[in-house]
């Protein structure tokens, strides 16, 4: 969705980032207005927010991105909690959410998600037989950055779906010999065991490829606290327009089977290939 440019931080993104904001659009649509008069309070939550617009890398084009894409539904969430390690993205959404001037009940938190998880998890409305509570949380960090662990904490007793950016293409294929190392904790967090070197060594030596075993890694971990297993036939595969290769894969994750259906619909206005894992 184009966006004018304002004044306020605005960060470059990629052409291929257009794809993951239409379809953060699409699916925001659908559940925001699909779940209205099913759940009393409707929760968007999005763990690394940016600025809310964004400027494609060499170009003048400036777009929204998914808080303010989120906002701009036409069944707007009940409670939007955001959050960002960088104070300029925090401080330029507010002002931005502040132009839409919506009266909507928003949220910003500064700091590390993985920090600040308790503080979010707080801004969300307490379930009730009177009030039943639906969240939706979007994950779009840069890197295998996000831990597991944050992830647990909302989704294990709550009721959450997630879309998660998992940066398997630039992340985790790019840096394997460094995280492979026993000192290195980052795929240790992303994933919240310790022990997945040993199986991904044999797994090396039977030919499967880093990619299919993370995602097994992670959407096993999301099955021990509840989500559907039927995420790895369902990512969406995002790919560079320079070389038209694999950039990262949108996950999404949920407890019912509903969400898979909203899910699938989006997938199906999309044109960016699946990957069944």
């Amino acid at each position: 969705m184009i966006a004018s440019k304002d004044g306020f931080y605005t960060p470059e993104v990629g052409r291929w980032s257009e794809t993951k904001y239409d379809l953060i659009f699409n699916y925001t649509s659908l559940f925001s207005t699909g779940m209205k008069k099913i759940w009393e309070r409707r929760v968007y939550i999005d763990l690394y927010s940016g600025s809310g617009k964004a400027q494609i890398r060499n170009t003048d084009k400036v777009v929204y991105t998914s808080p303010l894409l989120a906002i701009k539904v036409n069944d707007p969430f009940d409670k939007y909690i955001f959050c960002d390690i960088d104070e300029k993205n925090v401080t330029s959404l507010q002002e931005r959410i502040n132009i839409e001037d919506k009266k909507l009940d928003c949220t910003l938190i500064s700091g590390d998600c993985n920090d600040r998880i308790e503080e979010i998890i707080s801004k969300i409305p307490q379930y009730s037989k009177e009030q039943k509570v639906l969240s939706f949380c979007f994950i779009d960090p840069f890197s295998l950055k996000i831990k597991f662990n944050t992830i647990k904490k909302l989704g294990e007793k709550l009721i959450v779906d997630f879309l998660i950016l998992l940066a398997f293409g630039m992340d985790g294929k790019r840096n394997i010999s460094i995280y492979i190392e026993e000192n290195n904790d980052r795929i240790d967090n992303f994933l919240g065991i310790t022990d997945w070197r040993v199986r991904w060594r044999e797994a090396e030596k039977n030919g499967l490829n880093l990619v299919k075993f993370l995602a097994d890694e992670f959407t096993s971990q999301m099955v021990k606290i509840g989500y559907l297993n039927q995420a790895n036939n369902n990512f969406i595969s995002i790919k560079s327009d320079e070389k038209n290769l694999p950039l990262y894969y949108l996950a999404f994750y949920s407890k019912h089977a509903r969400g898979y259906d909203f899910w699938n619909k989006v997938k199906q206005l999309s044109d960016q290939p699946e990957l069944g894992l």
